[in-house]
């Protein structure tokens, strides 16, 4: 399946409604639906937020798939070049929540939460595969 979304912060719902959709048709359980969600929730975002530097009106692509154990998921946007996996992990463990910087949890969750989680950039196109097994 494939979802076009604009960059507007409003296409977050309307996703969640489409990925509820597949999830339910193809039958995943209710607790690899949330963790699917909160993948989007996250990635979606992010890509809204920090991906276009300008004001204009961009799209990026979102491809789903379920091949038997496992959902396949393929984020690709032409904003600037990013790898999240670049990053590193927030310290969760000896640091208190308010001690903690706000912000970087959010790629950190993803990743928890998914098998594999794989950038390369192609051409002028970020690309973040995302596999989530049932």
């Amino acid at each position: 399946m494939l979802i076009e979304v604009k960059n507007d912060i409003e296409e977050i719902n309307r996703v969640r409604h489409i990925v509820q959709d597949f999830c339910k048709s193809r039958m995943v359980s209710d607790k690899k639906f949330h963790d699917i969600i909160i993948i989007f929730d996250e990635i979606i975002t992010n890509i809204i937020k920090y991906a276009y530097q300008d004001d204009q009106n961009h799209t990026f692509v979102v491809h789903m798939d379920k091949d038997n154990d496992r959902v396949i998921i393929s984020f690709i946007d032409d904003g600037i070049a990013f790898d999240p996996l670049e990053k590193v992990d927030p310290d969760t463990q000896s640091l208190s929540i308010e001690e903690r910087p706000i912000g970087g949890l959010g790629i950190f969750l993803v990743k928890q939460l998914a098998d594999v989680v794989k950038y390369s950039r192609i051409g002028k196109q970020n690309r973040l595969d995302v596999t989530v097994a049932l």
